[in-house]
């Protein structure tokens, strides 16, 4: 009941906010008009009849599919390396403090500050994108499983090193499996910072996608296409979130947190 009670007030907010959002655009409101549109922000029908277009053309899957290819490469390797070199640095804690002014200087630079580096180096195409999405989550990933790896009480190490456990054994028994919650919570995180990344990264340096759907709407002064674009990106995201969301509760419920 609950549950269904929630959903109720979901389905109520939308239908609020596109009634507001309908009012804004033609000054309508139960058949009265309160002042003259200026056409400038379409309404919900408007954007709507612009969506039934792109899937009758079969264009708005292909910027989809485009945008999901970059999405899912760009963040397997970004949240790949991280959590490996979070690992691998957790074990050489020298090492980490030495370089740790270096992270620490690289990781506030926006990734759209190398764009024009990367656009020298990989050109226009898929591949700008994906290094944005992949530098965008690296640190991020990065600091988390260190974060996890250092949360671990100290004495399931000393427990391990009694039984007479190698470096090997340990990693595999202890700082693995411990670290894996901390780090399933961390992909959430990176899946919404992947998809942001990925849409910035579209708009400045691609031929399809939803993000260069954006920019080509805004050069053809299609303002039904932007806010098309940008419902589809919201829900999208949504859809992401949702699923790590629940990757991350299987994970704690598995693990008996």
């Amino acid at each position: 009941m609950d549950f269904i009670k929630a959903r109720f007030y979901n389905v109520v907010v939308l239908v609020i906010v596109f009634w507001i959002w309908d009012f804004c655009s033609t000054g309508n409101l139960f058949g009265i008009s309160f002042f003259q549109s200026n056409h400038i922000v379409p309404s919900p029908i408007e954007v709507f009849l612009y969506l039934s277009e792109l899937v009758s053309t079969n264009m708005l899957f292909l910027h989809i599919q485009a945008s999901l290819y970059r999405y899912v490469l760009g963040f397997g390797i970004g949240a790949t390396l991280g959590i490996i070199c979070g690992f691998v640095l957790s074990f050489f804690p020298r090492f980490l403090n030495a370089i740790e002014p270096l992270i620490q200087i690289l990781r506030p630079i926006s990734p759209i500050a190398w764009f024009p580096l990367i656009v020298i180096i990989f050109g226009i195409g898929d591949k700008p994108a994906i290094y944005i999405i992949s530098y965008a989550v690296f640190f991020p990933m990065l600091l988390l499983t260190l974060v996890s790896i250092k949360q671990i009480d100290p004495i399931y190490y000393q427990s391990m090193e009694n039984l007479g456990a190698n470096r090997k054994d340990i990693f595999f028994h202890v700082t693995l499996p411990a670290s894996f919650v901390g780090i399933s919570s961390a992909l959430k995180l990176g899946a919404s910072l992947a998809w942001i990344n990925l849409v910035v990264g579209e708009m400045v340096g691609a031929q399809n996608g939803l993000g260069y759907m954006i920019i080509d709407s805004r050069n053809l002064l299609q303002t039904e296409g932007i806010i098309a674009a940008m419902l589809c990106i919201g829900c999208i995201g949504y859809i992401i979130s949702l699923c790590f969301e629940w990757f991350d509760k299987f994970i704690q419920n598995k693990l008996g947190k």
